[in-house]
């Protein structure tokens, strides 16, 4: 079972997150959360192994220092895109599954990425993970490769559901902190701002003062705004 991170180029990931944090802010962010990610994954010994797939060069010297494979081939069309290529890539290394999971959990923690791999031990299996809102899947994982098409967009969760049904299996849903939560806009950022952990994405933004700015920001907000306008 291979694990699998894709990951837009630098520049152009996290734009929802450009009203809040500059260019840079950006770039620096979405690479403290995919170490956050990769220093889970890569403790996971029963993982044959892990691979980013980026069309990113700037992102080698990073998946080097954690000693993944990193794969330069473009991820920018959308994450089902880059997996099916990555399920291609590894079938061809014998990969008899996958457990693909985003850059952008900086709270996954190494029981999350057991469960799933517990639960698709047996093939064919297929476990999920849906973000916090139950729309959005922020893991896939599956047994053999290709048991189920990549959904990714929009409402991905219950369209995986629903695929793993068609092939008749019922897939196993995994719901923690780690897994819900992904950090694509600001009302996410704030959240994770909150609670401090122990995670490099919360170092970064601490040093740099962005969880300072954030935290202000988001309590001087007028009532009505922190409410949703209601």
């Amino acid at each position: 079972m291979w694990a699998v991170v894709p990951c837009k180029k630098l520049e152009f990931a996290k734009r929802r997150l450009a009203p809040i944090l500059s260019a840079g802010e950006r770039r620096c962010l979405v690479s403290a959360m995919l170490s956050d990610v990769l220093d889970v994954l890569t403790k996971i010994s029963v993982l044959s192994g892990v691979a980013v797939i980026s069309s990113d060069p700037n992102l080698a010297d990073l998946t080097r220092s954690f000693g993944v494979r990193c794969c330069l081939s473009d991820s920018d069309a959308g994450l089902s895109a880059a997996l099916t290529l990555a399920s291609g890539l590894l079938s061809n290394d014998g990969a008899k599954g996958i457990l693909a999971v985003p850059g952008d959990l900086p709270l996954l923690a190494p029981g999350d990425v057991m469960r799933a791999l517990e639960a698709v031990a047996a093939s064919p299996a297929v476990a999920l993970a849906p973000d916090n809102n139950n729309q959005g899947t922020n893991l896939l994982a599956m047994t053999p490769l290709g048991a189920i098409p990549y959904l990714f967009g929009g409402l991905s969760f219950q369209a995986h559901i629903a695929a793993a049904r068609t092939s008749g299996i019922e897939p196993m849903v995994i719901q923690t902190e780690g897994l819900g939560l992904d950090i694509d806009t600001a009302e996410d950022l704030i959240l994770f701002a909150r609670e401090r952990s122990p995670t490099r994405t919360f170092s970064y933004i601490t040093e740099t003062g962005i969880r300072d700015r954030l935290l202000l920001d988001s309590a001087n907000a007028p009532l009505e705004a922190r409410a949703g306008g209601e």
